[in-house]
């Protein structure tokens, strides 16, 4: 059991995000006989397997609302947000699910649009995810190790999971929202993703450090894209705490 920017969404709370997007490129001399996500984490978290935990679905989509499924303090709401460079977004406003899925599903979390051209110092990026408790505040994962998804890009993601020392409502951060978590390249098709606590970190350079992820004291889960002046879709479903420990 667990206890407890732009932003779209009706009763979930909002603020503001910042993401450093980084780039992706290409080396020269020899050949690339497989894709991004054939290889290093995106490979390591795809393969990775951790048994869902005791009403551990956080929410499959099925019903088709916004809100995660209801578990005690979990009752957060889906939203998706955007930077103020021209990026677009749908949806856009209210949140609201789309037909589709992996084998046997109905419904999914989804976002599409077009980043804004980047420049230097200009990271456009937009995003979806939810806060695990509505109204806002810390939610405690339990014993759960990790965090698993299916997902489909394809596109290089950066999921994160905002807590008490990267996100501003924790008051404990300055210089804020380098939340922990991992870059993923989604394939065109529907993979799962199962990411450790303790393989989340923060990006380098910049923000506030902290140790580790609280993931006693999450705020809420995310999808970031940042890919400039790239077209996306970006579809998750089934999220899910997964390995609680007895």
């Amino acid at each position: 059991m667990f206890s407890r920017r732009r932003w779209s969404t009706s009763p979930a709370t909002t603020s503001t995000v910042i993401l450093l997007a980084g780039t992706i490129v290409g080396g020269s001399g020899g050949c690339i006989t497989s894709g991004p996500g054939e290889y290093g984490v995106s490979a390591e978290v795809r393969d990775l397997q951790l048994e869902l935990c005791p009403d551990g679905m956080i929410d499959d989509a099925e019903d088709a609302d916004t809100q995660v499924n209801v578990v005690g303090d979990r009752n957060g709401y889906w939203f998706t947000f955007k930077d103020e460079l021209g990026s677009t977004i749908d949806p856009d406003g209210a949140f609201k699910m789309s037909e589709g899925g992996p084998e046997g599903s109905k419904h999914v979390a989804r976002m599409t649009g077009k980043i804004a051209p980047g420049a230097q110092n200009v990271y456009p990026y937009v995003g979806m995810g939810f806060n695990l408790s509505n109204p806002k505040a810390p939610f405690d994962a339990g014993t759960a190790q990790g965090i698993q998804f299916w997902a489909k890009g394809p596109g290089r993601v950066r999921f994160k999971a905002p807590d008490v020392m990267t996100d501003p409502a924790g008051d404990l951060c300055t210089n804020c929202y380098n939340d922990f978590g991992v870059d993923i390249f989604l394939d065109d098709k529907w993979q799962r993703y199962t990411v450790p606590f303790a393989k989340m970190e923060q990006q380098p350079g910049w923000g506030d450090r902290a140790p580790h992820v609280a993931h006693d004291k999450l705020f809420a889960i995310q999808w970031h894209f940042g890919t400039a002046n790239k077209e996306y879709d970006i579809q998750v479903d089934n999220v899910a705490f997964v390995g609680c420990k007895p």
